[in-house]
């Protein structure tokens, strides 16, 4: 998989960087026009990496009511 770095991934490393610079998430907030709690939550994953700065997955690690091989082996046959 090639990871590519993004024009939403360029912007938030500039919202981040503004930040840091004038060590201010509100202001950055306002200039960029994205939530103060999102310009701290990229500011705090930054390590000077586009990397840092991506999207999280969302996908559960387990399914805890996931039926069991078994119990499929059943559901088939009826």
């Amino acid at each position: 998989m090639k990871l590519t770095i993004t024009e939403e991934m360029r912007y938030r490393k500039k919202v981040v960087e503004f930040a840091i610079k004038h060590d201010n998430n509100s202001t950055a907030a306002r200039k960029y026009d994205k939530s103060r709690q999102n310009v701290k939550r990229w500011r705090d994953r930054f390590d000077g990496t586009c990397d840092s700065i991506r999207n999280k997955s969302r996908r559960p690690h387990s399914h805890p009511n996931q039926h069991t091989s078994e119990e499929l082996l059943l559901i088939k046959k009826k």
